[in-house]
């Protein structure tokens, strides 16, 4: 019991899910494979690059990672896998996998090398429109899939927008405790509860790969009693699929569910320990969200709203090994919330970005912060260790005093 009791404290937190999931869970990464046979030509390459140029092992604006395989190379084991599975169609193939969450990868998006594959993967207007969103305070952006039943999916989206309007104005965040003071960028008077709702049509094509990733954030919304049916999907922090209400699912309760366990107090702070699941976004998160306290050199960096694209040193590594690497999330913070001018250029991100400046992941993961947070996570790490070590003491005497008295 007092393991336990000393484990919850270690995890808990008072500040709400959504805003701790924005300040702290850095996006797992997707997996691109290019399956070629022989040397890619100059325009297939240019193309190669275009995705890399927005890998994490780059700029860091997208939570992919780029891997080209020569079919006509010695295949490893998992070339050998997408061998069997893809070598028999017409090559170059771009070839994208989820993140390893829970069970085995699954292929979220397929089709040939060309500039319309490679541009609607990583970006989409509706996309776009959920980043701009969510920078500027939404506590969760809600996503209608529709069914292609006019009649009832204006129903459905309906009462989605009368609940969240009605759950707006009746919920009230938790009060963020002193000792989690440290770990809140900016002061707890600015977080508000602010929902809206986006609907995305099947038949769109500038967002078919968004589509696709939705249906594949629970393994079974591709069965034949859920594929047509409207669903909608909760979408927080940066950029993360909470589940899908599918049918008459979405209705007021369950949705009600959602919307307060995303604003109530984060009761697990680890990021694989909390449902959902990231959607592939073209967002450089780290341009507005900086860390403000130390985190251990073996995690990837946390950040926050202010910091704009400093650059590190480069180094050799696998983006794929790194990006795997990069689903074990711990505590980060962040600084205060975008001012208007962070707002604004969130706004122009997609039509006016900077000239992208090289980092490198391994480089970026081993970015420090203040000495002054390693002395407190040190300090409070310690603090547990003593009182565990504690507790384990005087159960131990009791046990030996009461097998000496009998």
């Amino acid at each position: 019991m007092i393991v336990v009791v000393v484990a919850v404290q270690a995890v808990a937190c008072s500040i709400p899910v959504f805003r701790y999931a924005l300040e702290n869970w850095r996006p797992d990464p997707y997996t691109a494979f290019i399956l070629h046979k022989g040397e890619l030509n100059a325009e297939q390459q240019e193309l190669v690059e275009t995705l890399q140029s927005n890998n994490l092992d780059g700029t860091g604006s997208a939570n992919l990672v780029v891997k080209a395989v020569n079919l006509d190379a010695d295949p490893n084991e998992m070339e050998q896998r997408l061998r069997d599975e893809f070598g028999e169609q017409e090559l170059p193939l771009l070839v994208v996998r989820n993140p390893v969450k829970r069970g085995p990868p699954e292929t979220v998006f397929e089709d040939l090398l060309t500039p319309a594959a490679v541009s609607q993967l990583v970006r989409s207007p509706l996309r776009s429109d959920i980043k701009d969103r969510l920078l500027k305070g939404d506590s969760v952006v809600w996503v209608y899939l529709e069914c292609g039943d006019k009649k009832k999916d204006d129903e459905l989206f309906g009462m989605l927008n009368t609940e969240l309007a009605r759950l707006q104005n009746e919920i009230e965040l938790p009060e963020i405790e002193e000792e989690d003071l440290d770990e809140l960028a900016g002061s707890p008077d600015e977080l508000k509860v602010q929902f809206s709702a986006v609907r995305l049509s099947r038949n769109d094509e500038t967002e078919a790969a968004f589509c696709d990733m939705l249906l594949h954030v629970e393994h079974d919304l591709h069965e034949a009693s859920y594929v047509n049916e409207p669903m909608a999907f909760p979408v927080f922090g940066r950029g993360r699929a909470l589940y899908a209400l599918v049918g008459e699912g979405i209705a007021p309760d369950l949705v009600e569910e959602a919307c307060r366990f995303l604003t109530g107090a984060c009761q697990c702070t680890v990021k694989a320990e909390n449902p959902g699941v990231d959607i592939l976004m073209e967002v450089d998160w780290d341009k507005y969200i900086k860390p403000t306290e130390a985190v251990d050199a073996s995690l990837p960096p946390l950040a926050g709203f202010s910091g704009f694209g400093e650059r590190v040193e480069e180094a050799d590594s696998d983006p794929v090994t790194l990006a795997v690497a990069a689903t074990d999330h711990e505590e980060e913070t962040v600084s205060p919330e975008p001012s208007q001018d962070v707002a604004e250029a969130a706004e122009s991100e997609d039509s006016a970005k900077p000239e992208p400046e090289k980092t490198d992941a391994v480089e970026t993961a081993a970015r420090e912060s203040s000495p002054a947070g390693d002395d407190n996570s040190l300090l409070q790490n310690s603090m547990y260790i003593l009182a565990l070590a504690g507790c384990a003491m005087i159960m131990a005497t009791l046990f030996v005093l009461r097998r000496s008295a009998g």
